[in-house]
């Protein structure tokens, strides 16, 4: 890796759905290490839990609105987790099954009347739960969140405004979210352009950036036997490619070991913020790399300077 000598070091937080939560332990790591991001873009899960860091939550603190939002009622009785328990691939009955089955028609049919499958108090009661109502501008971090103008096809950089309706706005997955009008644009997922925001990061300043990705692993059979599948792993083409060549600009990149996991199966939520920190770990060494030199030399004085703070 390159060694760098600039004053900035970045983090770009991909997107993922719940595969987001490995960015916990990420940034867990990062703090323990006293590695210091002085700003941070994010890219739907990567915007929430982003937002949220860069608003001053500290990773235990994010933990905890994991926990407390799962068992809170406005989680328990909403499409979000129902729609996580027919992705979920664990075993199930043969009722359990059938029941799924009907969902999962009654979600396909829904997509077909109306902008998406999700209602849009679910996604605000989530966001309300790890996002403070304040705007972009007093988060204590710079904070950058990634979406996508569907009229004109643009990513969209929001760095003003509310924090709240900049992470809806990045996280509005196309189908399942309605899309969030904002002025003259209409915005969506910032997936749809960029999946890991590493040039958004380089273009708001970074000399370095680290960029944590949170894709879903997939499994290709080579057997495409629908044109839905077909339609499907197009797409999943043309967005690796894309992805690729943006993390070709980053200095560090994070992969989280997270397997095949569906973007709204919360159920193994605390799982993926351990595999975040392994994550960062494996990779502190290429961290400290990319480290602007004087942050180098900062860490050093903090921790061989007996009372520095």
């Amino acid at each position: 890796m390159t060694r760098w000598t600039g004053k900035k070091l970045g983090l770009a937080l991909g997107g993922g759905g719940v595969r987001g939560f490995c960015h916990i332990g990420v940034l867990k790591v990062l703090e323990q290490e006293e590695i210091t991001i002085d700003l941070i873009a994010g890219t739907s899960a990567g915007a929430l839990i982003g937002a949220a860091y860069a608003a001053g939550a500290s990773p235990q603190e994010i933990y905890r609105r994991v926990d407390a939002y799962i068992l809170s009622p406005a989680f328990q009785s909403s499409t979000l987790r129902e729609i996580g328990l027919t992705m979920n691939p664990e075993e199930k009955t043969f009722w359990e099954k059938t029941r799924n089955a009907i969902r999962q028609k009654y979600f396909l049919l829904s997509a077909f009347v109306k902008p998406s499958i999700l209602p849009l108090k679910d996604f605000e009661a989530l966001i309300d739960y790890f996002i403070p109502d304040i705007d972009i501008w007093e988060t204590k971090i710079p904070f950058y969140a990634v979406a996508t103008d569907l009229i004109t096809g643009k990513q969209i950089v929001i760095s003003e405004g509310s924090l709240r309706q900049a992470v809806l706005a990045s996280c509005a997955v196309p189908g399942a979210v309605d899309p969030v009008r904002l002025g003259d644009w209409l915005l969506a997922d910032g997936g749809i352009t960029s999946l890991v925001p590493v040039l958004a990061a380089r273009e708001a300043g970074a000399d370095a950036v680290i960029a944590v990705v949170v894709d879903r692993e997939k499994n290709v059979s080579g057997k495409f036997e629908t044109a839905q599948e077909i339609f499907y792993r197009a797409g999943d083409i043309t967005s690796d490619k894309l992805e690729e060549a943006e993390l070709l600009q980053a200095d560090v990149v994070i992969r989280p070991r997270i397997g095949d996991l569906h973007w709204s199966d919360f159920s193994r939520a605390k799982g993926l913020i351990q595999e975040g920190e392994t994550a960062a770990r494996l990779a502190l060494g290429e961290i400290r790399e990319a480290m602007p030199v004087y942050k180098k030399m900062l860490r050093m004085i903090r921790k061989f300077t007996p009372g520095k703070p």
